[in-house]
């Protein structure tokens, strides 16, 4: 996937976090990778992606990138048969929310693409369906969320600056 895409470009980093028991074909590297057990919960797989999405931040700085492409794959959920991890629907919900706090906090673009999903029983798509859909219904959510947040802050400056004026 990605790895593969941008091996030999010096200007895109790539970080993967998956499960180390979770490989069909060749094993390819990314920039940062970081391996977690098979069963891996909600608990170990946002803490790992916290701790590391805090050390990228801390290492790299604000203005270092110009976009982050989230392959927002759906593979670590409990449900799905391939994935090998034991990640909630809520876990996987978090995991969104830390991603988009981190391009929050970065100021950066988000290219969000769907990823993974295979479902234990072949009759019911209906968890990996919703997990898929949560990831562009959180963003939706959260972006509309970012912009009343951009404008009453843009309206309390507005304001102080007539109230200054006014005495």
């Amino acid at each position: 996937g990605n790895a593969v895409l941008f091996h030999s470009n010096p200007n895109v980093s790539t970080f993967s976090i998956q499960c180390e028991g979770n490989y069909f074909s060749e094993k390819q590297k990314s920039d940062l990778d970081v391996e977690l057990p098979m069963g891996c919960n909600d608990a170990t797989y946002l803490m790992t992606l916290n701790h590391w999405l805090n050390r990228i931040e801390k290492l790299t700085g604000p203005n270092y990138y110009d976009l982050i492409f989230f392959q927002a794959g759906v593979d670590i959920l409990e449900d799905d048969r391939l994935g090998r991890m034991d990640v909630s629907a809520k876990g996987v919900q978090r995991r969104n929310e830390l991603v988009y706090n981190f391009a929050r906090r970065l100021n950066l673009p988000l290219v969000i693409c769907m990823g993974g999903g295979y479902p234990r029983n072949a009759d019911n798509w209906k968890p990996i369906i919703d997990a898929h859909a949560h990831v562009y219904i959180q963003a939706h959510k959260y972006l509309a969320n970012v912009q009343r947040n951009k404008i009453a802050a843009e309206e309390e400056v507005h304001n102080t600056a007539l109230e200054r004026k006014a005495t």
